[in-house]
């Protein structure tokens, strides 16, 4: 999948990278919202041995937020979905914290390769 920093957030499809085994089996490590915006964007990493991918993906028109406590970065049960309403509903949970939100879009916003220590 390519970087799309310029993405034309009107494309209906979710990002092959919104799988929920690909999210859930990603380190969360990033998460801002941009009221400015109406944004959220989450970056997600990935490390298997020497190789490992970074990726941001980020939603536009965001409302409905709730969070509730927040633990370290690190595997969340994350769930990216359409609804039946056309909006996307993301769920991220951990124990003793949740967040969700629904948004208009997402795309992915940026993507990078990179080389890792083995076993880090």
């Amino acid at each position: 999948m390519k970087t799309s920093e310029g993405a034309s957030e009107s494309n209906p499809e979710i990002p092959a990278l919104c799988a929920h085994d690909v999210l859930s089996q990603s380190d969360l490590f990033y998460v801002h919202f941009d009221e400015r915006g109406c944004s959220a964007t989450l970056g997600f990493s990935r490390v298997h041995g020497t190789e490992g991918v970074e990726f941001f993906l980020r939603f536009h028109d965001v409302r409905d937020v709730r969070v509730r406590g927040w633990g370290a970065p690190g595997q969340k049960d994350v769930h990216v979905e359409r609804a039946t309403d056309g909006t996307v509903q993301v769920s991220v949970s951990s124990d003793g914290s949740s967040m969700r939100f629904r948004a208009a879009g997402v795309v992915l916003s940026r993507e990078r390769n990179f080389l890792a220590e083995p076993g880090s």
